[in-house]
Order: structure tokens, then C-alpha cells, then sequence
């Protein structure tokens, strides 16, 4: 998760973040274990910094941080919201790399002008990667950023990785065009036959993915 603003006086942020979450039956052991893996972590490095909520109160002033993210980020300007999953989480990173120095490349986030600014949050137990571009103060979306900066550059750059450019969101109406990319023709028919067995009048939920 990366601010839209960078460090002042009174705060750091880190380039990372990740909120773990864990279940158990007693809560002294569980207390113990998870403070032990925290300072393991933090003294190999792997972790600079961290904090370990301590009552319901707290988990949930943690999750809201989280569940706040999508909202927040809709008020700074339009977002291209992606719904992908990556096999590795070094990708996580590696796909905003690239797809920032795309952007770049058609002019839309160079150092002193960040037209377009990628923001990602996502879950690291099955590889969904919300991955987000927004515009910082337009509200109207871009074609020319849509269709030549971001698609379908992105669902190829997903695939390479060997990824699918669906997650937990399914295809709906804007990514179905682009299920030839990652189902043959013939898988593509069986679908479709399957479909018109269940559905032979094309009345259940019309236009989405077939």
C-alpha cells in the first residue's frame, strides 16, 4: 500500500504493509506465539516495524484501515479497478514496477507529473492483487489511458506471469472480450454449449462472460 502523499514531520510510511490475522483457542499461547514470530521477524529484517492488537477494539480499528482503502482512494480522482491474481508474491511488487514505468512511457506518471498513480492492496494466503490506477483530480475516465496505457497490456503482463486477469470479482461485462487470452477455442465452445443447455433462452444474467 503505497500514500498517495509522501512522509511528513509526524509520520513514516513504509512502502508495505501487510495485516496478518490469526485464530486459536487459548489466548495466552496464541499471544505468545504471535509476539515471538513479530520479534523474529523484526530482528532478521524481514519486519521494521509492527503492532499487535490487543482487545476487539482494536482488530477492528485495524481491519477498518484496510476496508477503508477503496473509499478513500475513489475520492482522489477516477480509478481503473483490476481484479487479478498472481502465483507469486514477489509479483505483487514486480507487476507495479512495470506497469509504472508503462504509464511513464505514455507520459502519465513521470517525477513531475503524476497524471495516473497505481495503488494496490490485496490478499497474500490466494494471490488477488486489487491492483488500482487513479487519476489524482479527474473524475472522468481517460480512453487513451484505458486503452492504450493499461489494456490490455496488463491482462498479457498477468499472463506472462502466469496469473489470471480474474480473481474473486469474476469477468462481468468488461473483462469478457478478453477470456480468449486465457481459454482456447474449444474450451471456449464447451462453455458456451453448457450455457445454452442451462440457459437456452440467454435470460440468466445476459452479456456476462459469454
Amino acid at each position: 500500500i503505497i500514500p498517495f502523499h509522501g512522509p511528513s514531520n509526524n509520520n513514516y510510511y513504509y512502502p508495505f504493509y501487510v495485516l496478518v490475522e490469526t485464530q486459536g483457542f487459548n489466548m495466552e499461547h496464541d499471544s505468545i506465539q504471535i509476539h515471538r514470530f513479530l520479534e523474529k521477524s523484526m530482528e532478521t529484517g524481514t519486519v521494521v516495524d509492527g503492532i499487535v492488537a490487543q482487545d476487539g477494539k482494536q482488530i477492528q480499528n485495524l481491519w477498518e484501515i484496510r476496508e477503508s482503502l477503496a473509499p478513500k482512494i475513489s475520492t482522489k480522482g477516477y480509478i481503473y479497478k483490476y481484479d487479478v491474481s498472481l502465483p507469486r508474491l514477489l509479483d505483487f511488487h514486480d507487476i507495479v514496477l512495470e506497469m509504472n514505468a508503462r504509464l511513464s512511457s505514455h507520459y502519465y506518471n513521470l517525477p513531475q507529473q503524476q497524471e495516473a498513480k497505481i495503488v494496490t492492496f490485496g490478499h497474500v494466503a490466494d494471490g488477488n492483487l486489487h491492483f488500482n490506477v487513479v487519476t489524482p483530480g479527474k473524475f472522468e475516465k481517460d480512453d487513451y489511458l484505458l486503452n492504450n496505457a493499461l489494456e490490455p497490456y496488463l491482462f498479457h503482463s498477468v499472463i506472462r506471469r502466469k496469473g489470471s486477469i480474474s480473481a474473486e470479482h469474476g469477468l462481468g461485462c468488461s473483462k469478457n472480450k478478453y477470456l480468449p487470452l486465457v481459454k482456447c477455442a474449444e474450451t471456449l465452445e464447451m462453455m458456451r454449449a453448457i450455457k445454452f443447455l442451462l440457459d437456452p433462452e440467454g435470460i440468466l444474467n445476459p452479456g456476462k462472460v459469454l
